[in-house]
């Protein structure tokens, strides 16, 4: 029935009275061999018939003499009866439909997944450079050939695959994670001083103490050996480790000018719009580039259907006006400014060492504050320093 009902649908059907002899013309209906369905009896008779084979029925009437008047319509053939004095409409339907399929045997979007410390743009724009990018034929992608090359680009990945999925192609990728390097603690190394310093006290774990606790020791001397020798006289070679821990000196200097430059905006905005189709780019705005000082504020919108990427973006770049002028700082400012500066030198060069004192210097000099800072502190100076051997 379902297919009945849907047959009946896609050709149409009209419902018509009869009034006259019914029962003749439904007779000599029969016997044309024209078939009706639902005939009912109300105050007139009624029936169904297909919509191109109700100008069957008229020889019949005419031969019984009854009138027919059609009461419904119903199907496909008269909702789309309109299209009829929409030719253009009709055209325009036609030609979306190739041109989907033209554009379906193209690459749509490039996606790029499971990189972390590899940059998505840089992986796009390798994988353009080899020939994959919106807009190309799918025929002409070759993913084996293009998985080798990607992957001699990015050594930094333990394994890629390039996938096509309909229009969509697919760049997965795993990078490599550090592995601890496990003969580290097998080489032979030295402990060398990396700071001027008297040794306050010492931790050796391995190696042979060539310092003692109150010693001055200076950068780049030797505070513990590598060579050992045993009980029976015999020198081998071990990674020397320990813990050396001096009172040090540093000192630490910077400059700031009295004054600073400040940006602020004029509230005029210059906006250019552009859409970009399989890589290709449409200005939808024609305003050039503006002169004077600007600031750009980009944005890029790409469309997406199902969660899946469109082969069209738009792209909208604001340029806010700005004005910068310079004005003066006050010392407090200068002092504060300066001191950051240090704190950051402090944390390079001396890390989480243990600040037992320290002393600012402050001298302000044709407007330019110049700032020191002395510090005392304890700190751990030994730092590795490999044996190497010839063979």
């Amino acid at each position: 029935m379902i297919v009945l009902h849907a047959l009946r649908w896609v050709m149409g059907t009209v419902r018509f009275s009869i009034r006259g002899a019914p029962e003749q013309f439904l007779n000599q209906c029969a016997r044309n061999g024209i078939s009706l369905w639902n005939i009912e009896k109300k105050e007139t008779f009624t029936a169904c018939i297909f919509a191109g084979g109700y100008r069957h029925l008229l020889p019949a009437a005419r031969k019984t003499k009854c009138v027919l008047k059609v009461q419904e319509r119903r199907g496909m053939p008269f909702r789309l009866a309109f299209l009829r004095r929409r030719k253009g409409l009709v055209a325009g339907a036609v030609l979306a439909f190739l041109l989907i399929q033209v554009l379906s045997l193209h690459v749509w979007s490039v996606e790029v997944s499971g990189n972390e410390g590899i940059p998505t743009e840089q992986i796009e724009s390798v994988a353009a450079e080899l020939g994959l990018k919106p807009g190309v034929w799918k025929k002409d992608v070759q993913a084996k050939l293009l998985q080798q090359q990607l992957m001699n680009a990015f050594p930094q990945a333990s394994w890629l695959s390039v996938n096509t999925s309909g229009c969509l192609v697919q760049i997965e990728l795993e990078e490599l994670s550090e592995k601890p390097d496990l003969d580290t603690n097998k080489r032979a190394c030295n402990i060398l001083a990396k700071a001027t310093g008297q040794i306050l006290y010492m931790e050796v774990y391995a190696g042979t103490p060539e310092v003692k606790e109150g010693d001055a020791v200076v950068e780049g001397q030797l505070l513990l050996n590598a060579v050992v020798e045993d009980t029976y006289g015999r020198s081998t070679l071990k990674h020397a480790a320990g813990k050396i821990i001096a009172a040090t000196k540093h000192t630490f200097t910077t400059q700031v000018e009295m004054q600073k430059e400040i940006v602020q905006e004029t509230g005029h905005v210059v906006t250019q719009r552009s859409a970009t189709l399989f890589g290709l780019r449409i200005p939808l705005s024609f305003t050039g580039k503006p002169d004077g000082v600007y600031r750009l504020e980009a944005e890029q919108v790409r469309l997406k259907v199902m969660d899946s990427l469109l082969p069209i973006s738009f792209y909208t770049e604001n340029w806010v006006e700005e004005t910068r002028r310079t004005v003066p700082l006050s010392q407090e400012e200068a002092l504060e400014k300066a001191r950051e500066d240090v704190a950051l030198q402090q944390k390079e060069q001396i890390g989480d060492a243990k600040i037992t004192a320290q002393e600012e210097t402050v001298e302000v000099r044709d407007g330019v504050l110049y700032y020191r800072v002395d510090v005392d502190c304890e700190e751990n100076i030994g730092v590795e320093s490999e044996v190497f051997l010839q063979s």
